[in-house]
């Protein structure tokens, strides 16, 4: 059976967990009548990459053929590259809490940094991502594969926090930034 245009493809974690969210993949993204404004969900999908839904409603592209499974964390879900399974990519959306974005993020980053000693944060501050006030982190920290690297973002709409995070080890930086950027690039809301 073939998929057709604005079809949604149901692909379940690998690993069955309690609460797992189930993954929508997108062959096509439907097209949108005339008279709607563009939304980056309509966007033609990058080359190498699926668009696929999280939770809370979240939409954004991953490399094609990673692996996806039900991550740690409220309405987290995680791509593995199959290839190099220490390079990864989480995103997902749940009820915001009632603490203020930027002083969230900067309290978790200590409690972050005094859990892994050699902590060192690259960045940490506030942007503007799809019109909203956004907390973008970067940070590394020693693991027993070596010195890690991530990068993250953090947005909220109507009560949910969404987010974005791409991890890799240092060497493998350089490879993972693309699509830490790609993903930015083609998720919504």
């Amino acid at each position: 059976m073939s998929a057709a245009v604005g079809t949604v493809l149901l692909v379940s974690p690998k690993e069955p967990q309690v609460q797992a969210y189930p993954v929508y993949i997108y062959t096509e993204a439907p097209t949108p009548p005339p008279s709607s404004p563009p939304s980056p969900v309509a966007l033609p999908v990058p080359e190498g990459y699926q668009r696929v839904a999280g939770p809370g409603g979240l939409v954004t592209t991953i490399p094609i053929g990673w692996t996806v499974t039900r991550s740690t964390g409220p309405g987290a879900m995680q791509a593995t590259d199959p290839d190099d399974p220490t390079r990864y990519i989480r995103y997902g959306g749940s009820p915001a809490s009632t603490t203020d974005l930027v002083a969230s993020h900067v309290d978790y980053e200590a409690t972050y940094a005094k859990a892994h000693p050699g902590f060192e944060r690259r960045s940490l501050g506030t942007t503007t991502y799809h019109n909203v006030r956004a907390v973008d982190w970067e940070f590394e920290h020693p693991t027993t594969i070596g010195r890690r690297h991530a990068h993250s973002m953090y947005w909220r709409v109507d009560g949910t926090e969404y987010f974005l995070y791409a991890s890799s080890t240092v060497d493998r930086w350089p490879d993972t930034k693309p699509i830490y950027d790609t993903m930015v690039d083609n998720t919504t809301p």
